[in-house]
């Protein structure tokens, strides 16, 4: 039989220079996306092809990936497929090259166990490759049949579409036009004008003839009998695919044969032998065959487009050296590929999807039951998956996977043909033949397991798609056995847990109840249910409603629980309690907390054991840093000794803020954040880009605290993590208070407030609101010089504080609240030698404020030489933390000087300096009037001091410096300027520098804009 194609693309020019301009572009550093859409046979693989040839030749790499596959979509198959083509043979990625993404890579192909990573990591992770691999000359990557791909991957190929513009890369990707997620992708791509659509039509007369010719070696119709035009005319209706195939069919049959010297000649009846449909043009071709090979094919076509030879060949009783012999004749008919790749030795594909479907449409509907049953029988007894007979109540409850997420093969079964990771989608592929053959609940179990498999792979999104598929068939089997549902119910509500998507555990937690009960299930069984409604409402900040779970599990297991029991609804229970507002959370918290950690390593439970060890952490950490210290170390060493490192990595940075609460230094933070960003923990990465900016802001380093602001913003943004988003507008709004900006800290705040809605901020930053609002506003008011307000915003704070015991000690507003209290005589020696006081001494932040209380209150009793010691010691170690340090010297100096004790002249000319020169002006003028009252010469400033606008001012820009930036908002060069003002060009050159950086400006021409926008007014 022969095989007839075009050998150049027909009809296709226009959609083919708008690809090949797009990978023009994305070479020359303008990516972009395409999606080509159309009906099957319509022609998008072949013009994709074509513009991948095309960038091959142009030096470009192409990656590529298919989502076509058996059964349901599999998780993030295309994007494995096209990130495995990317690190093979020449021209992969250096070890270094994508730095911490490098994991999630390994993890996207399932090279490496899941850790939590979010889907964005993923997506972040491909663009990175994408990007190292067009460094040079640009990159394609091509996605086919994405109508076909999960939930999932839909999500990354969404993410690469809007941050492919300005990358050296362009994503081509084909799918169907007809509605479904895929094209709902497309087209809010293209409404964002992040991508475009290109919708293939079908051939009109002149195009299906210049087909017919190419295909039949010419170039001209003429060459090609009127009789055959007009057939292909009909019955094609302009559809490439089956141009070719009509055409096939008629040279196979003799109908249609080649003169001896030039053109072809119709010899028979072309209706007789060529059927009105293209279906039965393929049958035709099929029926050429042996029997073997019939049977082998239609087995193969239940099976799906993409198929696993070894279970079509027993299902069609052959063995396999004669699958393999008929496969090679179904390859030469073109009904099947030339071959299987690399990574999948034992799968083929059908040509193309109408291939397939024109055989399973021929099987009458009695046949095609019998046949995907025996499919499914296949796989079953291949040993590739579990036996679906859990249906009869063996493990229905929660299957685990054998091995590390791979199934166990039977002795003597050939698994390395079927190929290495097939058994995720043999679960799904089973599944579909079973609902094809009517079992239904046998079915629902299949998809159980494959939702569990999706959850290994980190394919959140699809697990959920498929639980839910297998909940519906569940609703419409009679025969569905309880102990099934339940099993589906119960991976279903602990997946919703892990994608944070916790609205739905509520009802189905009911649900799940319900069927246990009905079914008598084991109260552990019932309890589990609840444990898991816990872990949802913690996720959801749901605090009473989760302790209401925790007590009905409790309730279920009655006076004397198992401890694998115990320790996890402990574990849970302490979250649970240190969140709620109960007056004894903190204790009843430890209390749990301890007990769920010994009650976990006794019984070898060392995921639960981390979790209870963070919580205990949590609850020490108010009282005792060093116990919590302690602890966040255990954390570490149990998730380094069983391999947990999404645990080890929040345990380093647990210790990385103990550090920065008790001498903020960053050195472990740094730690952190490099062992997260080894490990691929985006997220991670992110709250550690936090925590360092809260220590520059606290040390008084702008530009560094605004560095890991940056960062931190970019991560959010990109990754479209949208509490991460929240956590970076709080950073703002700390940075904004630390220079005395209170506009733009009301509008962080703002944004917090509406994005929160009346939730509280507490499980955003990991400690209380008064971390962001207590120390924001009442620094801010200091720094303003207004220290009535200041109180107040304190005051509320700690009332707001006195609610939320745990986090009393950590938040850093406590310690100005306290000295400005005992300034003004509202706080005595009860409170600066209690425990609030004790416990600030443990804060780097806080320590100096809580000596100059009690050096205040030694002055007011007379004790002067006491009370200058006390002041000096409270200073000693605050050079790391000036800002803390001269707050203590503008407040505690007005009372030296009206009680006679210390330095206070000296304290007061030091402070001036200090926010003189941050540009913290208002506090600056304080200190100036306060010495002049103590009769004291003050420090002239430079003359147009006051002329500068406010903004520059507290941005620390000084007079010299504005008088720099005036000139050169008027054109002039740095050697004008310096003959100007009397400097030196290198002086000037200085001056600029210190500008920039003051005002955040990226450049001389930024400046320029700067000086004429306050020029002009603004």
């Amino acid at each position: 039989m022969s095989s007839l194609s075009s050998s150049v693309l027909v009809g296709r020019e226009p959609e083919r220079d708008l690809l090949t301009s797009a990978v023009r572009s994305a070479g020359e550093g303008r990516g972009s996306s395409v999606f080509v859409l159309g009906e099957p046979g319509i022609g998008k693989s072949r013009l994709v092809e074509e513009a991948a040839d095309a960038a091959v030749r142009a030096g470009l790499r192409v990656l590529r990936g298919r989502a076509a596959s058996a059964g349901r979509a599999v998780p993030l198959r295309p994007l494995a497929e096209a990130v495995f083509s990317g690190l093979r043979g020449e021209g992969a990625p250096a070890d270094g090259d994508l730095g911490p993404y490098e994991p999630l890579l390994s993890r996207l192909c399932g090279l490496a166990p899941q850790d939590g990573a979010p889907l964005v990591g993923y997506a972040e992770a491909v663009l990175r490759l994408l990007g190292t691999l067009g460094r040079s000359g640009g990159c394609v990557l091509v996605l086919e049949d994405l109508h076909d791909a999960d939930a999932d991957t839909l999500t990354i190929v969404d993410y690469l579409t809007d941050n492919l513009p300005g990358q050296r890369a362009v994503l081509l990707a084909t799918l169907r036009g007809g509605p479904g997620p895929a094209l709902d992708l497309a087209e809010a791509a293209a409404f964002r004008r992040t991508a475009r659509t290109l919708r293939l039509a079908r051939f009109g007369p002149a195009h299906t003839a210049e087909l017919a010719a190419r295909c039949l070696g010419h170039g001209d119709a003429g060459h090609v009998p009127a009789a055959v035009l007009d057939r292909l005319h009909a019955v094609s209706e302009g559809v490439p695919f089956v141009v070719e195939e009509l055409l096939t069919a008629m040279v196979d049959s003799g109908d249609l044969v080649q003169r001896k010297g030039d053109g072809w000649t119709v010899t028979g009846s072309l209706n007789a032998h060529v059927p009105a449909t293209v279906a039965a043009a393929v049958l035709q071709r099929v029926d050429h065959l042996e029997p073997p090979g019939v049977a082998l094919l239609e087995a193969a076509a239940v099976l799906g487009r993409r198929f696993p030879v070894d279970i079509a060949a027993r299902v069609a009783g052959l063995d396999r050296a004669t699958a393999l012999r008929q496969l090679r004749y179904a390859a030469r008919a073109q009904l099947v590929t030339d071959g299987a790749t690399a990574e999948e030795p034992g799968w083929h594909t059908f040509r193309h999807a109408l291939t397939a479907d024109a055989i399973t449409h021929r099987l009458l509907p009695v046949e095609r039951a019998a046949l995907c049953l025996a499919a499914a029988d296949a796989i079953e007894s291949a040993g590739v998956i579990e036996s679906a007979d859990v249906i009869e109540g063996v493990d229905a409850a929660r299957p685990e996977p054998r091995g590390a997420g791979r199934p166990a093969q039977r002795a003597g079964e050939p698994y390395g043909l079927i190929g290495g990771d097939s058994g995720d989608d043999l679960y799904r592929l089973a599944a579909e033949l079973c609902v094809a053959g009517g079992q239904r609940a046998r079915a629902a179990v299949l998809l159980t397991r494959a939702g569990r498999q999706a959850v290994l792979r980190g394919a959140l999104l699809t697990a959920v798609e498929l639980l839910d598929r297998g909940l519906e068939l569940t609703s419409g089997a009679a025969d569905a056995p309880p102990e099934a549902v339940a099993g589906l119910l119960e991976e279903l509500l602990g997946t919703l847990v892990l994608t944070g998507d916790v609205q739905r555990v509520p009802e189905l937690g009911d649900r799940l109840d319900d069927v246990l009960t009905v079914w008598g299930a084991p109260p552990a069984r019932r309890a589990a249910g609840f444990l898991t409604r816990a872990r949802a409402a913690a996720t959801a900040q749901q605090w009473e409603e989760g302790l209401t779970a925790v007590r009905r599990a409790r309730e279920l297991l009655g006076a004397e629980p198992d401890p694998a029991s115990r320790a996890a609804l402990d574990s849970v229970a302490a979250h649970l309690v240190l969140n709620s507002r109960r007056p004894d959370r903190l204790e009843s918290a430890r209390a749990l907390a301890e007990g769920a950690v010994a009650t976990a390593e006794a019984v070898g439970l060392p995921e639960v054991s981390c979790k209870a060890l963070n919580m205990l952490g949590y609850c020490l950490r108010p009282q005792d840093l060093a116990e919590a210290e302690k602890v966040f170390e255990r954390l570490v060493a149990t998730a380094e000794t069983h391999a947990l490192p999404v645990w080890r990595i929040r345990g380093l940075l647990e210790l990385g803020v103990l550090d920065r609460i008790r001498t903020t230094g960053t050195d472990r933070l740094l730690a952190a954040r490099k062992a997260a960003e080894e490990t691929g923990a985006v997220l991670m990465t992110a709250w550690a880009d936090m925590h360092l900016a809260q220590a520059h802001v606290l040390r008084d380093e702008h530009d560094r605290a605004l560095e890991s602001a940056t960062r931190l913003r970019t991560t959010a943004h990109r990754l479209r993590l949208r509490e991460v988003q929240l956590i970076g507008v709080g950073v703002d709004a700390i940075i904004a208070a630390s220079r005395g900006d209170r506009q733009k800290l009301q509008a962080a705040l703002h944004v917090m407030e509406s994005a929160l809605a009346g939730r509280s901020a507490g499980a955003l930053w990991g400690y209380a609101d008064t971390s962001v609002w207590g120390w924001a506003h009442g620094i801010c008011s200091l720094l303003r010089e207004e220290p009535d307000r200041a109180m107040a915003e304190f005051t509320e704070a700690d009332q707001a504080m006195r609610a939320l015991p745990s986090t009393r000690g950590v938040t850093g507003f406590l310690g100005p609240y306290l000295l400005l209290r005992t300034v003004r005589g509202a706080a005595g020696w009860a409170e600066v030698d209690g425990a609030v006081a004790d416990r600030l001494t443990q804060v780097h932040w806080d320590r100096p404020f809580a000596g100059w209380s009690r050096a205040v209150l030694l002055g007011r009793e007379g004790r002067a030489a006491e009370a200058a010691k006390a002041a000096e010691e409270a200073l000693a170690g605050t050079a790391a933390i000036p800002l803390a340090r001269h707050l203590c010297l503008r407040l505690g100096a007005s009372a030296a000087l009206a009680d006679g004790w210390g330095q206070p002249v000296e304290w007061l000319r030091a402070a001036e300096q200090f926010f003189h020169d941050r540009g913290t002006t208002r506090v600056s003028a304080a200190c100036r009037a306060v010495l002049r009252e103590a009769g004291s010469p003050v420090a002239r400033r430079r003359e147009g001091h006051d002329t500068i606008p406010q903004e520059l001012r507290r941005a620390g820009v000084t007079a010299r410096e504005y008088e720099v930036l005036r000139l050169l908002g008027r054109g002039l060069g740095n050697q004008e300027i310096a003959e100007q003002l009397f400097l030196s060009p290198r002086t000037v050159e200085k001056h600029l520098a210190s500008l920039r950086n003051r005002t955040d400006q990226s450049g001389r021409a930024a400046l320029i804009a700067l000086a004429r926008r306050y020029a002009d007014g603004h």
